[in-house]
């Protein structure tokens, strides 16, 4: 029998809260999504002031990076550089601001922030993904 990596409470709760820092920091209102593997929602935050058509694209990209194992920018950049299939992929949000959770072989979910420009909510994702020192 195989053991795997996955997130535990602990490396949700790190991860949710190095996002939101970075964000309060910021004074950025977004909403932030922590999934696991399969995409499946495990912590969800909308900071004040998030829009509410944030939270499901938070939701969205976060899932988008878990299943896909890519961040979800490198989609955003298929799209930008004319490769128009991107946009008719299923689960994929071609849209920056979804990194996947990988250790090592194995994708442990996913983690996105939504709300502000893309590159702004990549910088909330990379630091709550910086809380696991994932090697």
């Amino acid at each position: 029998m195989q053991h795997r990596p996955v997130l535990d409470a602990n490396d949700i709760d790190q991860m949710l809260n190095a996002a939101a820092k970075e964000a309060q920091e910021n004074g950025w209102g977004v909403s932030i999504a922590v999934v696991d593997e399969g995409g499946h929602l495990l912590a969800f935050r909308r900071l004040p002031g998030a829009t509410p058509s944030s939270a499901q694209i938070a939701i969205d990209k976060a899932r988008s990076a878990a299943l896909t194992r890519r961040p979800t920018r490198f989609f955003a950049d298929m799209l930008a550089a004319g490769e128009l299939g991107t946009s008719s992929l299923r689960d994929v949000i071609p849209m920056g601001g979804g990194l996947p959770v990988l250790q090592g072989s194995y994708a442990l979910g996913g983690i996105a922030a939504s709300g502000v420009k893309s590159e702004f909510d990549v910088l909330i994702a990379t630091a709550g993904l910086a809380a696991l020192n994932l090697e």
